[in-house]
């Protein structure tokens, strides 16, 4: 979330649903389930908890911003990275620059809905998008 010049982030875990016994969630790693600097803008992973926190996911999507890519593009790149490894993996990431403007790429669900909220209009929507499946991954 990008709030004035300040950024903030926020992550949740799935829970007990899919929790292996003893295993310390994603979400609490810096970089895996979130990350934000405020000279650039942040991300958000959600899914395969096990397999995205190997790639830090949120950081590469900064970092890859930082270097000069859009949104939307620094998420299907980072995505891209982990499907390459991980054909069969089912995760999203969302991302937004410092300046508001934000994207997201998923892959392995049938569609991935996240919302957005405009601070100026104060109005929230929700974005859905088709996802990647491992059969796109023949361009990778």
């Amino acid at each position: 979330a990008v709030v004035s010049t300040q950024s903030t982030r926020g992550t949740s875990t799935n829970g007990a649903t899919h929790k292996i016994p003893g295993r310390v969630s994603d979400s609490v790693i810096p970089g895996a389930g979130a990350f934000v600097d405020n000279r650039v803008g942040g991300a958000v992973a959600t899914g395969d908890g096990d397999v995205m926190m190997r790639f830090s996911p949120a950081f590469l999507t900064v970092e890859i911003m930082r270097g000069g890519a859009r949104p939307h593009d620094a998420a299907v790149e980072s995505i891209k990275r982990i499907a390459k490894k991980y054909p069969h993996f089912s995760g999203a990431i969302v991302t937004a620059s410092k300046d508001g403007v934000y994207g997201a790429a998923c892959h392995g669900f049938s569609q991935f809905t996240y919302s957005v909220r405009d601070l100026k209009s104060e109005k929230t929507r929700l974005v859905k998008m088709k996802c990647s499946k491992k059969e796109d991954l023949i361009d990778i």
